[in-house]
């Protein structure tokens, strides 16, 4: 069984849900029918769905059919992630990703201040002066992918697993929400400010200043959001 098709099936499934053609009050089309809507065998989208229940999306009542199961018993963050990146706006998306930020980052900031090692302020400065560099060329793109980089360094120097694991799944929604953020040149020049005081708190070794610079930074990310948001409106 080819795996892309698998992932393409699964995929599949979750678009028929964000576009509300699959729903909690309804079962999926029998075995035969879903296989044919996904252009795959029906082992395939047997696979496809096992790997959904096992992700908490799907639940199958025997005798009765497959039904979605609500968001909230949803178990995978990546499956949730993406989801929602086609449900959302993403500025909204961003508002939702940032309250997870708020917990993680700031508590993340403060151990990279206390563990970094020279490796890691070497990453980060690298990647301060990538971002500065794409900010000035008006490089979206890679200002996105500079800002990623600096963030997941973070976490990284942090010396503690679980904070890059939870927040790798989340990866694609965070870069989707930043490149709708940094295409506006004046949340550019924040941004970098804000990292440049992150930098300098964790290179000081200053934990608690390195809080206070990272929680400046997802407040500055909170105005933003919300002034595109209204402009937008």
């Amino acid at each position: 069984m080819a795996r892309d098709l698998v992932v393409r099936a699964t995929n599949s499934i979750l678009a028929h849900i964000s576009c509300g053609e699959f729903s909690e009050e309804k079962p999926l089309p029998p075995e035969a029918e879903l296989a044919e809507l996904l252009g795959v065998s029906r082992l395939t989208m047997r696979e496809a769905v096992r790997i959904l229940q096992d992700r908490g999306v799907l639940k199958v009542v025997h005798g009765r059919g497959t039904y979605v199961r609500p968001i909230s018993e949803w178990r995978d963050l990546a499956t949730i992630a993406t989801f929602l990146s086609q449900q959302i706006d993403p500025l909204d998306l961003g508002f939702q990703l940032l309250e997870v930020r708020r917990m993680i980052e700031v508590g993340a900031s403060g151990l990279a201040a206390e563990r970094r090692s020279a490796e890691d302020l070497a990453a980060l400065a690298a990647d301060l002066e990538r971002y500065e560099e794409a900010a000035a060329a008006g490089d979206v793109e890679a200002v996105v992918d500079a800002d990623m980089d600096f963030h997941q360094h973070i976490q990284s120097a942090s010396g503690n697993p679980f904070i890059s694991a939870v927040m790798m799944p989340l990866e694609s929604a965070l870069a989707r929400s930043r490149s709708a953020t940094s295409a506006d040149e004046r949340v550019r020049r924040r941004a970098q400010g804000h990292h440049r005081n992150v930098y300098k708190a964790i290179l000081a070794g200053d934990a608690s200043a390195a809080k206070d610079a990272m929680r400046g930074h997802m407040t500055q990310t909170a105005e933003d959001l919300g002034s595109l948001k209204s402009r937008k409106a």
